[in-house]
């Protein structure tokens, strides 16, 4: 008789976990988001403002209006506000320097006052330059993964074992997961820092190692014959790949699961705004498959 009270408490248990729940999220002060970027590409650089939005989300608020520039050294980088409210762009088109710190400022001005906030980012050493890809099967431990490509690239490594990278792969220029942070790949070259990345040293400690992985069975990655396969490669600095790190960590809505702590930023002051600054450099290799 025990015995079926245990297991009949036990199946109510689970029918009472059934029941819906409304879980009351407590609403925080509202903070600015901050999401801006400078490449050694020769473009016209963004910088995205809005305020965070409740637990539930919704469409964000965009701040208009604001003061934004970017400082290297003597020269200032103005930005002014385009017809989409909230997005700001450098006036002028101009390149990022390696080497260069770059110095964030905006200035805006709503119904609690006025406000500035900043951020700083030095962008890192870099490449020269993507020699060659290679699209071929997955191989991990000698054993080639089902159903999967990847992307291996081949160039000479930096002597810093201490550079972040972000890869992102395009197929016919369509890139692959969209530009969300959590589709792309971060790496660092560790003890191989200073030789050939899949060159004979490498392949002979370690074997060959893809950057990237397409799966074939997914629709929107499959490559076909005659495609254009483009690997992107960005060195970016240590506290951007952290944020990356840690969005990807606390991706989904689930309250019950995630870090739990909010992600890191490097705007400041500090614990008045969200997001992240930083400056990177870019190199690009393509193949036909």
């Amino acid at each position: 008789m025990k015995k079926t009270l245990i297991i009949l408490s036990i199946i109510l248990g689970f029918v009472a976990c059934t029941e819906k729940m409304k879980i009351d999220v407590a609403e925080g002060e509202r903070l600015v988001g901050v999401s801006g970027s400078i490449t050694d590409e020769y473009k016209h650089h963004e910088v995205i403002l809005s305020y965070t939005e409740n637990f539930y989300g919704g469409a964000p608020e965009m701040i208009s209006d604001a003061i934004v520039y970017v400082l290297d050294g003597a020269d200032t980088m103005w930005f002014e506000e385009t017809k989409e409210p909230g997005y700001y762009q450098s006036v002028d088109e101009f390149a990022g320097q390696i080497g260069h710190s770059y110095h964030l400022s905006i200035d805006f001005t709503n119904e609690d006052g006025n406000h500035h906030y900043f951020a700083d980012s030095k962008m890192n050493i870099n490449i020269d330059a993507i020699d060659s890809i290679r699209i071929k099967p997955w191989v991990f431990n000698a054993l080639e993964v089902p159903d999967y490509l990847g992307v291996y690239p081949y160039f000479q490594t930096t002597d810093d074992p201490n550079t972040y990278y972000m890869a992102k792969v395009r197929i016919n220029d369509r890139i692959i997961g969209g530009d969300t942070l959590t589709e792309c790949e971060l790496f660092e070259t560790y003890g191989y820092a200073g030789i050939y990345f899949n060159g004979p040293l490498m392949v002979a400690i370690a074997g060959e190692f893809p950057i990237y992985g397409l799966s074939q069975k997914d629709s929107l990655e499959v490559v076909h014959k005659g495609d254009t396969v483009t690997l992107d490669m960005w060195s970016i600095p240590r506290d951007y790949a952290h944020y990356i790190f840690e969005i990807a960590a606390s991706a989904g809505t689930n309250p019950m699961m995630g870090t739990p702590s909010n992600v890191r930023t490097n705007i400041y002051p500090e614990g008045t705004a969200v997001g992240c600054f930083h400056a990177s450099s870019l190199r690009q290799c393509s193949v036909i498959y």
